[in-house]
Order: C-alpha cells, then sequence, then structure tokens
C-alpha cells in the first residue's frame, strides 16, 4: 500500500483521492482556495456506484508543508502548469513517483525533464466529473483509468498504483506506450471538448446532431491520422468504439466548457498545440483541428479584450 498527495482537488483529483482515502490508502490533499472549507466539511462524492465522503480528510494549503509521500498525483489543469514545478519541487525525493492525471501531451516528459531522479507514471482518466462546489464531486458516468510508464524505471511502481487503484474501486488498463495511451485520450478530448465550447453544445447534443456527429468523426480522424504518423497504432475501427463510447454516455459538459462559461483559461496549449506540433513534425498536417485550436484562440482572446475593454 502507498502513501498519495493529490496536488489539485477538482473533479478529477478529489474523486481519485476519494476513492483511495476511501478504501484506506493514506492521502493528503493539497488544495488551493479551499483547502480551508476543504479541512472543516470534509470531502463528498456524490457517484452512480453510491455516495461516499471522507469527513476528515489531510488537506494542506502549502507545497512545503505537504509531508512525503510515494507517490505524487498531478490533477490540476494544464493550465497551471507554469507553477507546477514549484509546487512539486518540496515533495520530489530520489524515487518518487509522480502520476500525470492531465489532458493533453507532452506533461510527463516535462515533469520528468524537471525532476529526473523521480519515477513518472501517465493516467488517462476516462470519466465524467464536475465539481461545481467547494467540496463536493459529482461523479456522472464511467471512472477507469489507463497507466503508461514514461519509461521501464517506473513499471514497479506503476503496478503498485494499479492495485491500489483497484482495490479503490477504480477499474485500471495498463499501457506499454505511454503516447499510444495520450493519442487514444486525444481521440475524445481533441473533438468534445474544444466542440462544446464552438457550438456551445453537451455531448449528447453533439451526437444527436447529423452535422455536429460529423464534425466529431472528422476531428477523430485526423487524430487517428497524427497518430498514425508518430507510430502509433490507432485504427479506423477505433473511431468508431470512440463514437459508441460517447453514445453511451451520460450528456455531459466537459471540462473545457465549463471552464470557458466561468471565464477561466482553457487547456488549448497542452491539448491542440503540442499534439498539432507532433503531429507536423512527423509531416502530418491536421487542419479541422488546427482551425478548432484557432477558434478556441479566437474566444479566448475576445473574452480578454472585452474584459479588457469593461474595466477601462
Amino acid at each position: 500500500m502507498l502513501s498519495y498527495s493529490v496536488i489539485g482537488t477538482g473533479a478529477v483529483g478529489g474523486y481519485y483521492g476519494g476513492r483511495l482515502a476511501e478504501s484506506g490508502r493514506p492521502v493528503r490533499f493539497l488544495a488551493r482556495g479551499d483547502a480551508r472549507l476543504l479541512a472543516e466539511r470534509g470531502l463528498t462524492v456524490h457517484s452512480p456506484l453510491g455516495d461516499f465522503a471522507i469527513p476528515k480528510p489531510e488537506v494542506f494549503g502549502d507545497p512545503a508543508l505537504l509531508p512525503a509521500s510515494d507517490v505524487l498525483v498531478v490533477s490540476l489543469k494544464t493550465t497551471a502548469n507554469s507553477s507546477l514545478r514549484d509546487i512539486l519541487a518540496p515533495s520530489v525525493r530520489p524515487g518518487t513517483a509522480i502520476l500525470v492525471l492531465q489532458n493533453g501531451l507532452g506533461m510527463e516528459e516535462e515533469v520528468a525533464s524537471w525532476f529526473p531522479e523521480a519515477l513518472v507514471v501517465g493516467g488517462m482518466c476516462f470519466i465524467c466529473a464536475q465539481k461545481r462546489e467547494s467540496c463536493v464531486v459529482h461523479h456522472l458516468d464511467y471512472g477507469s483509468v489507463t497507466l503508461a510508464p514514461l519509461d521501464s524505471r517506473a513499471s514497479g511502481v506503476l503496478e503498485s498504483i494499479r492495485a491500489d487503484f483497484e482495490a479503490s474501486r477504480v477499474p485500471v488498463t495498463v499501457s506499454s506506450s505511454l503516447g499510444e495511451a495520450r493519442w487514444r485520450k486525444l481521440l475524445w478530448n481533441i473533438p468534445y471538448n474544444g466542440l462544446s465550447v464552438v457550438l456551445g453544445r453537451d455531448t449528447r447534443e453533439l451526437m444527436d446532431g447529423t452535422a455536429s456527429r460529423r464534425m466529431v468523426r472528422l476531428l477523430m480522424e485526423e487524430v487517428v491520422a497524427g497518430a498514425r504518423a508518430l507510430g502509433f497504432g490507432l485504427a479506423d475501427g477505433d473511431v468508431d468504439r470512440m463514437l459508441d463510447f460517447t453514445d453511451r454516455m451520460t450528456a455531459y459538459e466537459p471540462s473545457m466548457k465549463l471552464d470557458a462559461d466561468a471565464g477561466r483559461p482553457m487547456e488549448i496549449e497542452y491539448m491542440y498545440r503540442r499534439p498539432l506540433a507532433a503531429a507536423r513534425a512527423a509531416g502530418a498536417r491536421l487542419g479541422a483541428i488546427e482551425l478548432l485550436a484557432e477558434s478556441l484562440a479566437w474566444i479566448e482572446e475576445s473574452r480578454g479584450s472585452a474584459q479588457s475593454s469593461s474595466s477601462r
């Protein structure tokens, strides 16, 4: 049994950290704005698998005060990654495992460049969960995790993480290729996150619309093309499987839509810019994804301009 420090207590960190704590694993939570409330009120998770609560979680508001843990679970949005190195630094020692539960591409390599003494594992979360209020996570559907090591040094700790997650009611699969696992997650993230913002629709509405469903398929086909250019084994059938996966999903507003609606920064860099750059370097030009990325950037820039004008 490993000990865990969960860096970020949004929907992902709250759900998976909560599951680990509920099963008796030692879990600490590093929270930002709601550290005091979380310590006072505890963590509540509403789930179709059964609601549960962690009434007295171990919560810290300062990364310098976190006790040593075997595994640092990074569940912050990638929009906070400019400060991630400083957040992690006090807790990283030789052999510390860093489990990256973020969306996008290239995060594990970045973390390893900061902390070469760490054991880095990627975690691709297939979950519908939202945190719309302090201390409460709403788990709506799914909840599995795919784990993949950045390199062979992390294989042993990955198996221990897998055992802890599975003992905590979290289904786990293991991939030997982090790059392929990341692109498989992008197969969902790229179309649904971006289109939910640009079209202002949830996943059910995107799937039910004839034109929007065609747009989803086109974007997925480009993700497959980008992955293949990089040597990863995504196939045409993966598109149909992902469409079927989403057809069976409860109606869901992806995290990027919630961020856009709340006026928060969107995860454009890691979810779009970096995959596009990697595909371009391998000779693949993904025109529809490029257009979607620029549309998201325009929305963000326009919002910033409007806010600047209103403050004058």
